[in-house]
């Protein structure tokens, strides 16, 4: 095997810059250098064999194809007779809600896999055990884990305004369903106050951003996912710092801390890697929850960034004590790192570890999200100093917590 020089030597020099979609050769080629780098540097890597699915994708067009119906539908109902058609209305808005948050409950529990063909996916699984035998008894372990697979779409950016078509134009539709429902449940009842001229406005404003969801709808039925994403950033970057992380500790492990690294197959397709991951060593992973920790590294680009917050309104912390540390270990080591909050909390491969109950951080070039998932994931857009920052910084958190008694 080639000797690299740098972290950014690995990324720029091997499959980690190129694309790897699931199920093509690229996958192959990446598991293949994986288990090569760290063989040749003096440890013993493992596969696990998992199991991953298109049913998240599929799903996911689906919920958009009943979205789009109950938005028609929508409009059929107010043009019924008062009171019926605010009833039948208000009914329709119950529903669609209720089925659609139960319907994502299931497909985010792997639930409805039979919506997708289902495959076979490896993940790469490395341990690097304490110098101090004694500590193997406590139980302490440091997961570092990087999902090693891209994806791209075939219309990029069609995919994004689609999306946000979709849920700006059903939310903007529900709420002005609901308007005219209670208009018309106001003039049935009240026959001296009339509101037929409103009505009527609104109706055909929800007309209009009816046609825009359906039209977001039909679009989306044409959005594909390719192989043509490079994926320098998303997640080779996380991947090839992994690498570095393990060939240095490899060298100088800690003291009373088990290390172990997961390049996490299947991230992109609904977290499969880390969930298969989890469900196989549940018991380990629940049996040693307050005594274990992970560092998720998911794109070092033009930054070096973690999320501190998550939630709409009533923003939630990350984490009890991970992200204080970040913080004060970067600063002593003057290292430039920013912390940011987010709508969603991350969806990556930290999240079935964290449901599990283990403390979680999770590294992500928020500001390079714009390029990702398309050809503009090249390696011109990561900087080589971030990627020497992301591991001296992981590496002196690792040994901050293995110093926590």
């Amino acid at each position: 095997m080639t000797k690299f020089q740098s972290t950014f030597d690995i990324l720029k020099n091997s499959i980690l810059s190129q694309p790897r979609m699931m199920g093509t050769d690229g996958e192959k080629k990446t598991i293949a250098f994986l288990i090569d780098y760290l063989t040749t540097n003096g440890l013993s890597p493992r596969t696990e064999t998992i199991q991953w699915s298109t049913a998240f994708v599929e799903g996911r067009k689906l919920l958009y194809i009943f979205i789009g119906c109950m938005a028609l539908l929508f409009n059929l109902t107010l043009r019924l007779s008062a009171p019926l058609n605010a009833y039948l209305s208000m009914a329709l808005i119950i529903f669609s809600i209720t089925f659609t948050i139960f319907y994502l409950k299931a497909l985010l529990a792997d639930k409805l896999d039979r919506l997708g063909n289902t495959y076979d996916g490896q993940n790469v699984v490395c341990d690097i055990p304490p110098l101090n035998k004694k500590a193997k008894q406590n139980g302490r372990i440091l997961y570092f884990t990087a999902h090693s697979d891209t994806i791209a779409s075939n219309h990029p950016k069609l995919n994004k305004f689609a999306l946000i078509g979709l849920l700006l134009g059903f939310l903007l539709t529900v709420l002005l369903t609901l308007t005219s429902s209670i208009l018309n449940l106001v003039t049935y009842y009240n026959p001296n106050w009339s509101a037929a001229g409103a009505i009527r406005i609104l109706n055909w404003i929800i007309f209009a951003f009816s046609l825009i969801v359906f039209t977001c709808v039909i679009s989306a039925q044409f959005i594909r996912r390719v192989n043509t994403s490079p994926g320098a950033c998303d997640n080779g970057s996380g991947s090839a710092i992994l690498l570095s992380l393990a060939s240095q500790f490899q060298q100088e492990p800690l003291e009373n801390t088990h290390l172990r690294f997961i390049w996490c197959t299947a991230e992109e397709w609904g977290l499969y890697g880390s969930k298969g991951f989890v469900k196989a060593h549940k018991d380990e992973i629940t049996t040693n929850n307050g005594h274990s920790h992970l560092i998720n590294v998911d794109m070092v680009g033009s930054e070096l960034a973690y999320l501190e917050k998550s939630g709409l309104f009533l923003r939630k912390a990350m984490n009890e004590n991970l992200n204080q540390l970040i913080h004060q270990t970067a600063q002593e080591a003057k290292i430039e790192v920013r912390a940011f909050n987010s709508i969603l909390g991350g969806n990556s491969d930290h999240s079935p570890f964290k449901k599990e109950g283990v403390e979680v951080c999770f590294f992500l070039a928020n500001k390079d999200t714009k390029l990702i998932h398309s050809k503009k994931d090249v390696i011109e857009n990561v900087k080589a100093e971030k990627l020497e920052d992301a591991v001296k910084l992981t590496t002196l958190l690792a040994k901050k917590l293995d110093n926590i008694k």
